[in-house]
């Protein structure tokens, strides 16, 4: 098995060094990384911009890692079309400092570079320890270790990405495991100004943790619990209910009438 391993916290973090040494239990690995953090960078693309990459050998390893300065979005793709272009059997993307869940999933470049390996058709999971201050790696690692164990690689999705959220709680704390759907978040950051450079306002946007609606069945709500999230995201955002009730609102009959004048 060929396994792409990336993360957006940068290349060298404690949390993909985790990520890589169970990586490496399961088949061959190739690591391609971001060069800065990038955290919070969404799916971003770097079309029309140049990317360099710069070459690790790490002689213990045997092993070339790949330190892109680009998003984790640039690192599977360029993974896809150049370094392992002959076959990637799993991405895994993580393992991330804080939680990913809810809407977080829009601006996190761990899940988005998980998201860039689905619309590639190519089975991706992305992980993340919920404190951003203290993940325990080694909690969400040995998690890991015995899923993977468990696992029918056979049988993975490929048009479904698993957003794994693990507790940053000793293993023996965690209260078990769910199968969840997002929960919805609530955001308190803000623009502060923060300096004036030559006539130009300077701003940082931060704010206290995000907090989220207690809701069963939902990522936000197992973490609460200390249970281990897992959430099957899908690429389709459609609201297939509301696609009739759409229907009703727009008058289409009529749009399409004045295309015949």
């Amino acid at each position: 098995m060929r396994i792409l391993v990336t993360n957006d916290d940068g290349y060298g973090r404690e949390g993909l060094n985790s990520l890589i040494e169970v990586a490496e239990s399961l088949g061959e690995v190739v690591v391609v990384a971001p060069k800065e953090n990038c955290s919070g960078i969404g799916h971003s693309y770097s079309i029309f911009k140049k990317i360099g990459v710069e070459e690790v050998y790490l002689e213990n390893k045997k092993r070339t890692d790949y330190v892109v300065s680009g998003t984790p979005v640039d690192c599977v793709a360029l993974s896809i079309r150049h370094f392992m272009k002959e076959k990637i059997d799993l991405i895994l993307s993580g393992i991330n400092h804080g939680e990913n869940i809810s809407y977080d999933i829009y601006y996190s470049g761990t899940v988005s570079a998980a998201r860039e390996g689905i619309i590639n058709g190519i089975p991706s999971i992305a992980i993340s320890s919920s404190d951003y201050f203290n993940p325990m790696f080694e909690t969400a690692t040995k998690f890991l270790e015995i899923l993977f164990n468990s696992w029918n690689f056979s049988k993975l999705p490929t048009d479904t990405l698993l957003n794994i959220n693990v507790p940053s709680v000793p293993f023996n704390e965690l209260k078990g495991i769910e199968v969840t759907r997002l929960g919805r978040r609530v955001y308190y950051d803000e623009p502060f100004e923060t300096d004036n450079e030559g006539g130009k306002m300077v701003f940082k946007v931060f704010g206290k943790t995000p907090g989220g609606f207690v809701e069963d069945g939902t990522d936000y709500s197992a973490l609460l619990q200390n249970k281990i999230s897992l959430t099957p995201i899908h690429l389709d955002a459609t609201n297939h209910n509301e696609i009739r009730s759409w229907k009703d609102v727009i008058n289409l009959d009529k749009i399409i009438d004045t295309f015949n004048y």
